[in-house]
């Protein structure tokens, strides 16, 4: 089952977020497995959003503990917070 997967960062900042969405995926053309759509913005009262769609829960749990945390880590970014729900419906052209 798809699940859309909603990240707030209210500490983080553009600059934050391309560090370690760079390290995370280094290649563009190799997406990590299971992504199906990712978009990165400016959250509504600052910080910053990240909200994807994955084909399964668990192929976003193994992305964020193989890649984005040790990455976030590794620049000492704040934490974040993630919601994950189901998709009922998506229209991707």
């Amino acid at each position: 089952m798809a699940v859309l997967v909603i990240n707030q960062a209210a500490n983080w900042t553009k600059d934050l977020y391309q560090a370690t969405f760079d390290r995370a995926i280094p290649d563009r053309t190799n997406p990590p497995a299971g992504l199906i759509s990712h978009v990165g913005a400016p959250g509504e009262g600052g910080g910053w959003q990240v909200i994807d769609v994955w084909e399964s829960e668990e192929a976003f749990r193994r992305f964020l503990e193989e890649s984005v945390k040790p990455a976030a880590q590794e620049l000492g970014a704040p934490p974040f917070d993630s919601k994950v729900v189901e998709v009922y419906n998506s229209l991707i052209p």
